[in-house]
């Protein structure tokens, strides 16, 4: 660049040089000239020979010869130049073939305009180009306006292919503008694809200036404004674009909490507003699940649970609970372990209440309708919709196995009163043989008559054998 640049100035300095020896030249033939005349008029009054005057006059016509010389010269160099010159200025500064382009699709760029973007290293091709891109599509542009927005950083063909955009999609937006937003680093053809696809779902009152301002604060602006599209169509439209942007930028998901809402108008909770839904989503609920879950009650079964009849029968049984999801309360409300564990323990005292184990099996629903009354759902996220029995089992008559303790309890306590007695009576005789109040023959005589009663009881026993029964009832 910098070599052609200063070829051009040795060119022009080469023209005003030649130009200034053809004046000096010029000025040389004119006193010539001058002279000649002079000594024209010299000649007639002079006294000098005829031979002096002719000499002189050969001199002169030598000079006059010379002159003539360095003027064809001159014209000779300048023809040159101007034939070097002229088509190289068209083909460096004036590219004709783009102008005659330019002219021919109605574009008028000057030939001044072309040279000035030149000078400041501008691409005329794609100045031009774009320009003609513009004019074929309708929108007219000027020269020193692109110009402008190119030095200052501005992606021409980018911005100019949003312009045109514009334009197709009826929008009155200058080019100007969408290059003003560019430089602000905003993403022209993001924000344009929002904004027509807002505007043809019929949301004009989304703006330019608003994707613009939403996708400087890191907004997804297509995402957000297809979610718009998608509950206006549903016949919805009680948020805004701004409420939308809003719940993104706290980091909830706008798409689950459109749907969530729709969801919920549709299954006719027309209470709920849409701060609710996207408050459920931002406490860190799935809130689609939470809905479907309002909308369609789910079903659970309890761990069975064991109880105790006032007659001693131990029970275990099953319930099938079917909930609701209170959407108003599922934020700080109780979990569904909670309702569970009331469940358990509400049936497990109903249980207890019962007169007889029989009436509960003959009647499993009362004892339900019971729990069911209780209103467990209270301050929990869920509503108990119905409590059903599912499974009933009888365990162990625990009032006899208590008698049983009971009996071994005091077998045990009779034994250990009977060894203490023997334990007194051993103590006793060893006294009594201390202190001489009992013989040795006297003590063997107890011993005799201990092992014959031992022994008749034996003969007792084996005459008269047990009873199936006995046996049972003994132990």
């Amino acid at each position: 660049m910098k070599s052609k640049f200063w070829f051009v100035v040795l060119l022009f300095g080469l023209f005003i040089f030649v130009t200034s020896c053809g004046n000096s030249k010029t000025e040389d033939e004119d006193g010539i000239t001058e002279l000649g005349d002079e000594f024209d008029k010299a000649k007639k009054h002079s006294p000098l020979p005829d031979e002096v005057k002719t000499h002189d006059i050969k001199d002169s016509s030598t000079s006059t010869e010379t002159a003539g010389d360095s003027l064809a010269v001159f014209l000779i160099i300048f023809a040159v130049i101007m034939g070097l010159g002229v088509p190289f200025f068209f083909w460096y500064f004036v590219p004709f073939g783009l102008w005659y382009k330019a002219w021919l699709s109605g574009v008028r760029v000057g030939w001044w305009k072309l040279v000035k973007m030149r000078l400041q290293s501008v691409p005329q091709p794609l100045i031009i180009n774009t320009m003609i891109q513009a004019e074929n599509a309708g929108l007219k542009l000027n020269a020193q306006d692109m110009i402008s927005r190119y030095l200052a950083g501005v992606d021409i063909i980018k911005v100019t292919n949003t312009a045109i955009r514009a334009v197709n999609a009826g929008f009155e937006i200058s080019y100007n503008e969408l290059a003003t937003q560019f430089l602000a680093k905003v993403n022209v053809e993001t924000i344009m694809h929002a904004l027509i696809t807002a505007h043809n779902a019929d949301l004009t009152d989304v703006t330019l200036k608003q994707l613009a301002a939403h996708y400087l604060a890191n907004v997804d602006v297509i995402k957000v404004v297809d979610t718009l599209v998608s509950a206006h169509n549903a016949g919805y439209d009680e948020f805004t674009l701004d409420d939308l942007k809003e719940h993104y930028l706290a980091n909830g998901d706008i798409v689950k909490t459109v749907d969530a809402f729709i969801a919920a108008k549709e299954a006719h909770y027309h209470n709920l507003t849409f701060k609710d839904i996207a408050s459920i989503d931002l406490a860190g609920i799935d809130v689609r699940q939470a809905v479907d879950s309002a909308i369609n009650p789910k079903v659970i079964e309890t761990n069975a649970v064991t109880g105790v009849a006032r007659d001693g029968v131990q029970l275990f049984m099953k319930l099938k609970l079917t909930l609701r999801a209170n959407l108003k309360n599922i934020i700080g409300g109780a979990t569904e372990q909670t309702v569970l564990a009331r469940i358990d323990e509400s049936l497990s005292t109903e249980i207890g209440r019962a007169a007889s184990h029989y009436d509960v099996l003959q009647s499993p629903f009362l004892l339900a309708d019971k729990v069911e009354q209780q209103q467990l759902g209270k301050g929990t996220a869920f509503d108990i919709i119905s409590v059903d029995v599912s499974e009933i089992r009888i365990g162990k008559d625990v009032h006899a196995e208590l008698a049983i303790e009971r009996a071994h309890a005091e077998a045990e306590q009779a034994k250990a009163r009977l060894i203490s007695a023997e334990e007194k009576v051993q103590t006793a005789m060893a006294s009594a043989f201390l202190d001489g109040k009992l013989s040795i023959h006297e003590y063997h005589e107890i011993q005799n008559t201990e092992a014959d009663t031992h022994m008749r009881k034996q003969l007792g026993d084996s005459a008269n054998p047990k009873k199936p029964g006995n046996e049972d009832k003994h132990h």
